[in-house]
């Protein structure tokens, strides 16, 4: 990820600091509808959970992805981004609309009768017994998200250097957002789901190999 911001980029992200909270909390509310309506009319909140799960599991690792392409495109400017204020806000809003649908995948999960995992389970590791290990390494991608996220609001106490180190664990996290949709995915075994993580991946060592390239000539 970049290692500066510039002012445009600073003010959109104090301006938009509330997107995640807020979004958050109108998926919160929102599965709190879903199961108030399916307990009244007596029927099962599934399948709508189930097919929300997966689209919007399918949607954070895409959000993921982008998130660290748009990061090597700020330091590559190969993408053609607009600038490096546009890419930077990119960058920071697609970070902040991540934890949206993680909160949604992880609360239809949660609620749904025909997945045993249970809000504890979606939650914390070594809780449950479905698709192991791919369902922890799921919850400890999400963890890492936190913590990277964090990083945004603790930089001026963690300084530039640390806020760097930081923002590298969004490769590993990706990769491990990669394995627990290979080894989790209900649709893992399908054409398409296999052809979107395959051209995600590919898409990603081409911007590594090309910044490791550039730096390389650069050094030379």
């Amino acid at each position: 990820m970049s290692s500066r911001t510039s002012p445009v980029g600073s003010r959109a992200a104090r301006r938009g600091s509330l997107a995640a909270p807020l979004g958050v909390l109108l998926v919160a509310l929102g599965m709190a509808a879903l199961l108030a309506v399916a307990l009244l009319a007596g029927v099962s909140p599934s399948p709508a959970t189930w097919y929300l799960a997966r689209a919007s599991g399918f949607t954070l690792y895409l959000l993921l992805w982008w998130s660290v392409v748009s990061g090597l495109g700020l330091t590559t400017s190969l993408l053609g981004l607009g600038g490096r204020a546009a890419a930077w806000d990119a960058h920071r809003f697609t970070t902040e609309l991540a934890f949206v649908f993680l909160a949604l995948h992880l609360l239809s999960l949660a609620i749904d009768p025909t997945v045993p995992l249970g809000l504890l389970g979606v939650l914390l590791p070594l809780r449950s017994f479905v698709r192991q290990p791919w369902t922890d390494l799921g919850i400890l991608t999400g963890y890492g998200m936190v913590i990277i996220a964090a990083s945004f609001a603790l930089r001026r106490v963690i300084g530039q250097r640390g806020w760097r180190l930081l923002h590298y664990g969004a490769f590993p996290l990706w990769l491990m957002a990669l394995a627990h949709g290979l080894g989790a995915g209900s649709d893992s075994h399908r054409l398409w789901a296999l052809l979107l993580y395959l051209a995600s991946a590919a898409v990603v060592v081409f911007l590594i190999a090309f910044r490791l390239l550039r730096r390389g000539r650069a050094a030379a």
